[in-house]
């Protein structure tokens, strides 16, 4: 596993239900405390750039990877800090998982929607980049196992999606 925390101890994740064996040179694993979402999405834009050349693919995948990081470091975790467990899988395409241990949230159906139609310095805070990602993502998923958060974002869609 890459990038992991010398003081986080490795969570029972749920990876091996939505991934399978993760065994492969196409995987990339990082597990951080969810404070370091710059350096979490770096770690996966790093591995994401050496698995395609698709210049709008790599734009969407950090986007996604950008906004979702961000609300879990600033939102998952209402009494300090906790582990994200994050997997990059290019083995079929290109997907993103970002696993948390935060307050159940699944942003395909509790995020406030933004009311576009309001001129943008009187609208309220949230619900954009959730917006742009649904957009901008081949397929976005959510899945609640266990005590984790599961968002599954497809970016570049393989044989098997």
């Amino acid at each position: 596993m890459c990038g992991s925390d010398e003081g986080i101890a490795s969570p029972d994740v749920p990876s091996r239900e939505v991934l399978g064996t993760t065994d492969s040179p196409d995987v990339l694993e990082v597990l951080m405390e969810a404070d370091r979402p710059q350096e979490i999405l770096e770690t996966l834009c790093q591995f994401a750039d050496g698995h395609t050349e698709d210049e709008k693919a790599r734009y969407v995948f950090r986007l996604i990877c950008d906004e979702f990081l961000e609300n879990i470091a600033s939102y998952a975790y209402t009494s300090g800090n906790g582990p994200v467990y994050a997997v990059a899988d290019a083995r079929d395409g290109l997907r993103v998982i970002l696993m948390d241990k935060g307050v159940p949230f699944n942003p395909l159906t509790d995020a406030k929607v933004p009311d576009l139609t309001v001129p943008l310095e009187e609208r309220e805070v949230g619900g954009c980049g959730i917006l742009i990602s649904r957009k901008f993502a081949k397929r976005l998923e959510y899945r609640r196992i266990d005590d984790w958060n599961v968002t599954i974002a497809v970016i570049i869609e393989g044989s098997e999606d």
